[in-house]
Parts: C-alpha cells; structure tokens; sequence
C-alpha cells in the first residue's frame, strides 16, 4: 500500500445522520433512493471510505448505504468502553437500517470487524424480518470461534498460524491506546499492511481521521474479542450467509470459518484467490460476490417479505 490520505475517493450522493443510544452516526449513501437497499460495514481504523469503489460499482442496481461505525470517521464516540460491546454495534445497525428502510428488508456486507458486527446482527431475532442476505468477508462469529476453540483446545495442539487474527486482536486489546495513537502514523499502517498481508503497493483508504478511527477500533476490540471468546453463546442464524474466504489470509485464517455450518441455515462459502483488504484491492469481485448472491437469493425465492405499512 502506498501512503495516501483518502481525498479521491467516489463520493457519496447524499449524508445524512441517525440517533443512536450514546453516538450520532453519519450515513452515506450512492445510487437510487428506489433500488434494492444494501448496507455495507467497515472494519477497525477504517470508515465508510473504504467501500467508496465497491459502492460506486453497485450503484446500477442497489441504494448503498454505508455509516461511520461509533468513534470512526464522522460518527460520535461514546465515552464507556461498554457503549462498544457487539449488543450496541447491532443496534447501531439496526439504527442506521431502520431509518433508512423501515419497511423493505436489506442486504448487506462487513469486512474484519465490520463483518464480526454483523455477525450479531443477524443471529438477532430482529433479522427474522429485517434483513435478507449477509455477506461476510474476512470476519468470523466471536461466539462461534469461541465455541469452537472450546471444542478443541483439550484435543488439538493449534498453531500460531491458526488463531492469527485472533492473537494480534489479544495483543491489541492490552495494547496501550494512548501510546499507540502517537506512534503509528498513516506510514507504519502501511507497512504492516504489506509485510503482513504481503501486497503489492496499491492505494491506502486512509481517513484524516485515523488517530481517532485507531483508538475507537482498539476500544471495540478490547471491549469484545476476550469477553465473547471466554463466555461463548450459543448464536443461529435463518438468514443467508455467504462468507468470502481467502485462504492465504494472515489475519483470519480459513479454519476460523469451520464451524460455521453447524449455527448457519442456509450457508456458501466462497474461496478467493485474493487478500484480507479485499474492498480496496479487489473492489470488483467484491461488487460482482454480492450482487450475484443477492440475485442467486431472488431466484430461488429467498427473499424477506416486507413489513406491512
């Protein structure tokens, strides 16, 4: 990735901002106002910037709406550490989606923690009737992976490379914030972005508002990851997932997912040959994942029916 603060991105067509319990979101949105609603959510340190290519792309056939997660971009940033738990990141979305769609059910798309978001989301009773496909890529259920290890920690000897991404969020979340903010500049994301995710340089989405986006992203980790992953819950979900995975991902290793089957209904999985940034170095693919699965879910008659006025 190159070092390039975000000021060419596609910008949306219209801003607006929602109510939330202890945070005002700010809303984005691309394409018409009448067209099937999708919601997509960033990840930690990013904001609604990342998703301005594949927005851009699915504007022929959907109304994107993307929002500033608490504490990232534009939106507000509670004071507690306990306003960042999972069960509000849900209501925020259910905020935004309410406001946006009150009656139609949407589609929608999280990278990393973003997907980790929805993942709660839509194990909630209220995505019965609210939402009608998820695509989840790069982030796993917390009480799914807690399950999970539960399971084979007294049988398996994992390796380091299993668990990735769950070790660098461990270490994130004892990770000084304060500290960090001053000492990691837009420049050293950069780097680790390309040592870790071995990339080749390409445009890095990188708000004016990292420092803040950086400790808001460290509170949701810290105030989630330790908690879900020690006090598992037992979460389903009816809706359609497709989860997009790669398999080279330092970050979120493959195996993450496998237990997946046994909490989703209606489950695809799809391998990529692509990196943990997929929405910024593969915007098309993205774009072209979702807008398939959403008319595989029209085809074969899956959709939600829209509440009565």
């Amino acid at each position: 990735m190159t070092n390039q603060l975000d000021t060419d991105t596609p910008r949306p067509d219209r801003q607006w901002t929602v109510a939330a319990d202890g945070a005002d979101l700010a809303v984005f949105e691309w394409g018409d106002p009448a067209a099937t609603p999708l919601v997509l959510v960033h990840g930690l340190t990013d904001t609604h910037r990342v998703w301005a290519t594949v927005a851009a792309l699915l504007t022929d056939g959907f109304r994107v709406i993307a929002y500033d997660v608490r504490g990232h971009g534009r939106s507000g940033s509670p004071a507690l550490l306990a306003q960042f738990r999972l069960d509000r990141l849900a209501d925020d979305f259910y905020a935004v989606i309410d406001a946006a769609s009150p009656k139609q059910p949407v589609h929608t798309c999280g990278h990393g923690w973003g997907a980790v978001q929805l993942w709660e989301a839509v194990c909630d009773s209220r995505a019965n009737t609210r939402i009608a496909s998820f695509t989840a890529i790069s982030g796993p259920n917390l009480d799914h992976l807690g399950l999970w290890l539960r399971a084979v920690a007294p049988h398996v000897r994992l390796r380091a490379g299993d668990l990735g991404w769950w070790l660098s969020g461990v270490r994130w979340t004892w990770s000084p914030l304060p500290v960090a903010r001053r000492l990691y500049p837009p420049r050293v994301r950069t780097l680790l972005v390309e040592r870790l995710g071995g990339l080749s340089p390409v445009p890095a989405r990188i708000a004016r508002t990292w420092r803040t986006d950086l400790v808001a992203g460290g509170r949701i980790a810290q105030a989630n990851l330790l908690h879900h992953l020690r006090r598992p819950r037992v979460r389903r979900t009816a809706v359609p997932v497709q989860l997009l995975v790669d398999s080279t991902d330092p970050f979120v290793p493959a195996a993450l997912y496998d237990t997946s089957t046994r909490w989703v209904d209606r489950l695809w999985r799809c391998a990529v040959p692509a990196d943990h940034w997929l929405p910024v170095t593969e915007p098309l693919l993205v774009a072209e994942a979702i807008a398939n699965f959403v008319d595989d879910m029209r085809a074969d008659h899956a959709s939600i029916t829209p509440r009565s006025s």
